[in-house]
């Protein structure tokens, strides 16, 4: 074939492609079926953008975004071929926006109720409000948060937070044997004012940052013995003042219950010294693992190190609750902690939009101060402790009742085993966000 021949040829076959890929473009995006969220939202959501090449992904990837964020009961995202390209329909159903509702909890240390109210779509643009207070056993406080997460569509978002607490704190003995039952120390009393501002991007796909000012005013109202005598407070009072930074790559996505993707997080904190009253530096890091199998079993896994330097008692490490279940609320305290959660979900039934899954979980954490040099706290004997003392495990089951209209679980009850102290403790939850 002639030199010339071969190159009409490539030129008619370059130009066929073009024409095929102009084809495949994505020319409009029309929403619908939506009554309360802004059909800039919805795109913005999906991540589709007119001049996009369209793909069955692509499709997928923007119905799992969809679902994920919360605000839609159904959602289906389909091509129809249009003049020149493609058009792509995205049929988004809004759930209810907003909800008031009680609330009440039964775990150790700390049974209580409150009541709340949470808008998760203000404006129809995935704009966030939660006002949420109550009394309890152990913590009563106010939280009042406002969230934008995407500033006029933008990259950028920002939040504003509030919390008003007082705090019944028990210090246990710290462990020294690896097969040791909790022994309370000192109980106290702390009230703590914070408020604060964060900002952030999306760099880029699923990776961001963010930072945040946070100012919080820490006071005791008493602390005492186990046998009622007034004793020194377990750390010193005045102005908490911090900057706190947060780097995130989080692809993760949700639907009833069900979890895919993975998550990690770097995130350093250090206090401002010329405002703050304490000097203290916090580094730490967290990963997730969610994995779907047949169809809607899944395993979620998790794992966090953090270390700090100088910390003061409202900031230090703990473990036990929620985070360490078959032991008391923040039994373990220090500076250093390293653990991780495994658990295996499984569908019970599903009927009418609500998802009951059963769960079986493993927890582990390994807590301890690595540093008592720090004259803004007053720690308790053995606080320093090494060896297998620090180490705790527990396992146990779990039900979670999971409603396609509203974003948090219905209901959460876990009961768990801890082997080394041979005890079974037991968290229950209504109307309350997963723990």
């Amino acid at each position: 074939m002639r030199p010339a021949v071969v190159l009409v040829v490539l030129a008619l076959l370059a130009v066929h492609a073009g024409v095929a890929r102009a084809q495949n473009r994505i020319t409009e995006i029309e929403v619908r079926e939506n009554t309360k969220t802004t059909d800039g939202t919805v795109v913005q959501i999906s991540k589709l953008e007119v001049g996009d090449e369209w793909s069955a992904d692509k499709g997928a990837l923007a119905e799992t975004e969809l679902r994920s964020s919360g605000l839609f009961k159904e959602v289906l995202v389909a091509p129809e071929p249009s003049n020149g390209g493609i058009r792509v329909v995205i049929v988004a159903r809004d759930k209810h926006a907003w909800i008031v509702a009680p609330t009440y909890y039964d775990q150790p240390t700390n049974r209580g109720g409150g009541a709340g109210f949470g808008h998760n779509n203000l404006f129809g643009e995935n704009k966030k409000l939660l006002l949420y207070g109550q009394v309890a056993t152990g913590d009563s406080f106010f939280i009042g948060a406002y969230v934008d997460p995407a500033i006029r569509g933008s990259r950028f978002m920002w939040e504003v937070d509030v919390l008003v607490k007082s705090a019944r704190t028990i210090e246990y003995a710290s462990p020294t044997e690896i097969r040791e039952a909790p022994e309370t120390a000192r109980t106290s009393r702390m009230r703590y004012v914070n408020a604060g501002v964060t900002t952030g991007v999306t760099i880029f796909d699923d990776f961001t940052f963010n930072t945040r000012l946070r100012g919080a005013r820490v006071s005791y109202k008493w602390s005492e013995l186990p046998d009622g005598t007034d004793t020194e407070a377990p750390g010193d009072e005045g102005w908490d003042i911090s900057h706190h930074n947060v780097l995130t790559w989080d692809t993760r996505s949700n639907w009833l219950g069900v979890t895919r993707g993975n998550r990690f997080r770097v995130e350093y904190e250090r206090a401002i010294r010329s405002l703050s009253d304490f000097d203290y530096t916090i580094i730490a890091a967290s990963a997730e693992h969610n994995r779907v199998f047949l169809e809607r079993h899944n395993l979620n896994l998790r794992t966090r190190v953090g270390r700090g330097w100088d910390v003061p008692f409202q900031t230090e490490f703990t473990s036990g609750g929620i985070s360490l279940r078959g032991y008391q609320n923040d039994q373990f305290r220090g500076d250093f902690k390293a653990g991780g959660n495994a658990e295996y979900s499984v569908p019970v039934v599903t009927v009418l939009g609500v998802a009951l899954r059963l769960m079986g979980f493993l927890d582990a954490t390994y807590t301890t101060f690595l540093d008592t040099d720090n004259d803004t706290r007053s720690y308790l004997p053995d606080a320093e402790v090494r060896g297998a003392g620090p180490l705790r495990t527990s396992v146990g089951v779990g039900i979670r009742t999971y409603l396609k209209q509203v974003v948090i679980p219905l209901l959460g009850y876990d009961i768990g085993y801890s082997p080394e102290s041979g005890e079974w403790a037991m968290y229950f939850a209504i109307g309350v966000t997963d723990w």
